[in-house]
């Protein structure tokens, strides 16, 4: 352990594979954030620290606006080396999907990282739509409505470009043509139509169902062909201005884009023939994110770069208009996943730890005990590095008879607790000399699974990461400090909510699933936080009240011109008063009801005058407060299995909730 450095934990975290250049170990053991890719950085672990100091406490969500800056800069110039090398002549149009984070700071943040350049704003819903209006005052900015659409979404998005926008109504659904033309005609608004293909190519990763002939959006090709007859019918086709395509997000391979690219660059070229007015393809979404720094085609993960993406939507578009003799068309790309899911960052802190305990050398003969209990203490102490396959298969036997023995009613409840705390130090001690075996069984892999530790953390995966619960999406996670020594404990990391799925016990792995994380040993009497990153994509919106745990706070952070981080907005958690709003129990009724119970309870003499006041003062305190757990550093908090203390027993220390 003395031998362990900050490189060390580099390697074991895979900080410089997923980090991308915006995260880093720095030499005081911390993560170090570059959110401007100027060299210029800032200390996480500060941050948080600072918070702290300031009253915000933990969960914290953490924003570096400057991230997305740099990935959009990122994107552009990818494609802009691409166009030069290619020789093309149309134009690159980055575009936010809203729905990847309707948070407005950070579509104000994508706005903003346009930096002269421009990038358009695609919405699916009307209340995105309704949102989008407010922000979206760039002259002539591209406004993409895609989604389900009734007349009132279509009515609005037409007369969006009385206010100077440039709204594309994408049809995805056949009946969505007919009411474009009526609001069209009702509203003196000529339509610029956008038309989604639905492409027989499939994408790869989690999401490749999102095309072929049971996907939910897109037309297929005949009533492609059927749309654009019926407008030509009204001398419309020139209102035909896009062609959308989608495949799913977070593609994996590079494969699949190359062939869904030549495929929707053949529509294109036959639809540009039928309509002239044709002059963006929109590639839609699916850019990817190196979730596990593995540069592989796993679902986590990506097997090329921006830049390879750019060439070979460039390429493929490039070489289909030429072959036909037509003009290049201005390229979209919803490439929203890339573009922000960098920036955020969830730190948690560790409340509590249920450990597995160091066994013992050997476990004393006892006579008194069942015959079969006897027999696992002779297995324990005649354990040695020859015999600790043979002795693991007897264990295991061992461990169901003393569940039907107990069962039965052949042995007592002192006799099972002793054995189940002597098989796992049994396991434990296996676990350890397998180390010095030159071939490991294969049912010792499952030794792995019976001995870690969990880490009880003070967040909710419903909220911050639904898609780790929904999905199984991997997002790097790591202690933000402490890097400069060697992390001994074997962990799953638990959330607060009373619900057996509020846990993470899958992690990132060079070779795919990590079962387990490595940590470092917590006594509870320093605090000890667990950052989760690259989770600005999807997860806010996503997230669920479970057990009524509301938004966390969260801050933007920026850098300015030498480099000094500050803190550019505080956004407060939901308060409990306001979760509690949410699922109708008002302020009012609340304060009602607890003060007939309060009443009631002096009355009957069940409660002092004095008591009823101060109950009535903490409960006022409690509603205004965080819905997670303002936890004061314990240092009695840390819980083992060896012991028949239950796990969280302590008395928790709530601080004063205003």
């Amino acid at each position: 352990m003395s031998n362990w450095t900050i490189a060390n934990s580099s390697e074991l975290y895979r900080i410089d594979g997923w980090g991308a250049g915006f995260f880093k170990a720095n030499e005081k053991g911390t993560v170090s954030v570059f959110p401007d890719g100027d060299g210029k950085s800032v200390d996480l672990c500060n941050i948080v620290e600072d918070l702290v100091r300031r009253g915000v406490k933990p969960p914290h969500l953490i924003r570096f606006d400057g991230i997305i800056r740099q990935r959009a800069r990122t994107i552009y110039d990818s494609f802009d080396k691409a166009i030069a090398e290619f020789n093309y002549k149309g134009n690159y149009v980055l575009t936010y999907p809203v729905k990847v984070n309707q948070q407005r700071g950070v579509v104000e943040s994508v706005r903003q990282a346009a930096n002269g350049r421009g990038i358009g704003l695609e919405v699916g819903s009307k209340p995105e739509l309704l949102a989008v209006l407010s922000l979206h005052n760039t002259m002539k900015g591209l406004l993409l409505c895609n989604g389900y659409k009734d007349y009132q979404f279509i009515e609005l998005a037409l007369m969006s470009s009385r206010l100077g926008l440039r709204p594309i109504v994408t049809v995805e659904q056949f009946y969505e043509l007919d009411t474009i033309l009526r609001a069209s005609e009702a509203t003196g608004v000529k339509p610029e139509i956008g038309l989604r293909m639905n492409p027989s190519t499939r994408g790869a990763g989690r999401w490749a169902g999102s095309a072929g002939e049971n996907a939910k959006f897109g037309l297929a090709l005949y009533e492609i062909i059927e749309a654009v007859k019926q407008l030509k019918a009204r001398g419309m086709e020139d209102c035909v201005k896009l062609l959308h395509f989608h495949i799913g997000s977070q593609i994996t391979s590079i494969n699949a884009i190359k062939k869904v690219m030549q495929e929707a660059s053949r529509v294109f070229t036959e639809l540009r023939k039928m309509c002239p007015g044709l002059e963006f393809l929109d590639v839609g979404g699916g850019l990817g994110v190196d979730y596990d720094g593995s540069c592989t085609n796993f679902d986590s993960s990506m097997n090329y770069t921006t830049e390879q993406y750019a060439r070979d939507v460039v390429w493929e578009i490039a070489s289909a208009c030429d072959a036909e003799g037509l003009p290049h068309p201005t390229i979209i790309s919803e490439s929203g996943r890339a573009l922000v899911a960098h920036h955020a960052v969830l730190v948690t802190e560790v409340m509590d730890v249920a450990v597995v305990p160091a066994p013992p050398e050997s476990l004393d003969a006892d006579p008194t005990r069942d015959e079969k209990v006897q027999d696992l203490i002779t297995l324990y102490n005649e354990l040695t590095l020859k015999n600790c396959h043979e002795t693991f298969s007897d264990a295991l036997s061992l461990r169901d008879e003393f569940l039907q023995r107990f069962v039965q009613g052949n042995i007592s409840l002192e006799d099972r607790a002793f054995a189940e705390s002597a098989l796992r130090n049994l396991f434990t001690r296996i676990n350890a000399l397998k180390g010095a075996m030159k071939h490991i069984p294969e049912d010792f892999e499952q030794l792995e699974g019976m001995l870690k530790d969990t880490y009880f953390c003070n967040f909710s995966v419903f909220q911050s990461l639904l898609d780790h619960w929904a999905i199984e999406q991997l997002f790097p996670i790591m202690p933000i400090h402490r890097l400069a020594s060697q992390p001994s404990r074997k962990a799953i990391i638990a959330d607060l909510t009373c619900d057996s799925d509020g846990k993470i016990d899958k992690f990132i792995d060079l070779r795919g699933v990590q079962r387990y994380i490595d940590l470092h040993p917590y006594n509870g009497e320093n605090p000890y936080y667990i950052g989760v990153f690259l989770i600005g994509a999807y997860q806010e919106c996503l997230g669920n009240l479970h057990n009524l745990f509301g938004d966390t706070n969260a801050v933007h952070v920026e850098l300015d011109e030498e480099g000094i981080p500050k803190i550019t907005s505080i956004i407060e958690g939901d308060t409990i008063k306001e979760v509690l709003n949410y699922v109708q129990y008002t302020g009012e009724d609340l304060m009602s009801g607890i003060n007939s119970s309060i009443d009631r309870a002096v009355r009957n003499g069940y409660m002092s005058a004095e008591e009823s006041a101060k109950f009535m003062q903490r409960y006022k305190e409690s509603l205004g407060g965080y819905t997670y757990l303002l936890w004061e550093n314990n240092p009695n908090s840390v819980s083992t299995a060896s012991a028949p203390t239950v796990v969280g027993s302590e008395p928790m220390r709530i601080a004063n909730a205003g």
